[in-house]
């Protein structure tokens, strides 16, 4: 398996829904939120890479399959609050590094929104709370990345807020980053060794992926199946 921040931070969250999502391979419905930041992610690229902005909106409304929710200007509204430039850099940059220099150690990848000439990245937001770019390893593993991709010691990684015009940014030091790799090689090397005994227990799957019950509860598509079998209140 390679893995990516998110595979990592839903197995944190919650181990079961990790083995819905990913062991079992359920489908999670496309939700309005899902679809807007697929949406406005796609056409924020589409217009640093030249696109007229209708252009890139569209691009956006293919990208996010058309959604039946979502409107011309919900994309549009939030693009327009992108500082977007031209020359601002790479965009939709994907990375794939091994998170050790171990034999056999696990691979990490993902796509970084936009790698400034300087190595600096930016990350694109349409969340409706704004939260401290530290606040999960998500750009410090980014940046991580980057570090190893260009040589560099130090990283400033960005989150930035669309609705609110808003940016959390942080100079991410070579121990910062460091942190965030072992965060993600400690659960890779978890989820590994779960598969493992899932491989030859299948029945034991509720003892290998425990639910975890938290806020997160709300927003999971699997919340009936985890009150079935782990009979929660």
């Amino acid at each position: 398996m390679i893995f990516s921040f998110s595979r990592l931070n839903l197995y944190e969250q919650c181990p079961f829904r990790f083995y819905q999502k990913y062991v079992l391979q359920r489908d999670e419905a496309v939700t309005l939120p899902l679809a807007l930041g697929k949406a406005v992610h796609k056409a924020i690229e589409s217009e640093i890479r030249g696109k007229a902005r209708d252009q890139a909106i569209m691009n956006g409304f293919i990208e996010s399959d058309f959604h039946e929710e979502l409107t011309y200007k919900d994309i549009s509204d939030l693009v327009e609050k992108a500082p977007i430039k031209k020359d601002m850099g790479e965009t939709e940059v994907h990375f794939k590094l091994s998170l050790s220099s171990e034999k056999n150690a696990p691979m990490l990848q993902g796509y970084i929104d936009v790698v400034q000439p300087k190595g600096s990245i930016v990350d694109w937001k349409t969340n409706r709370i704004p939260y401290d770019v530290r606040e999960s390893y998500q750009v410090a593993l980014y940046a991580w990345a980057i570090s190893k991709i260009k040589s560099i010691n130090t990283v400033r990684g960005s989150y930035y807020f669309l609705r609110f015009s808003r940016e959390s940014s942080y100079l991410f030091t070579d121990n910062e980053m460091n942190e965030a790799r072992k965060w993600a090689i400690n659960l890779a090397n978890d989820i590994n060794e779960k598969m493992d005994l899932y491989h030859f227990f299948p029945e034991k799957y509720k003892d290998i992926f425990p639910a975890k019950p938290s806020r997160f509860c709300k927003h999971c598509p699997f919340s009936m199946v985890c009150y079935r079998d782990f009979k929660l209140n």
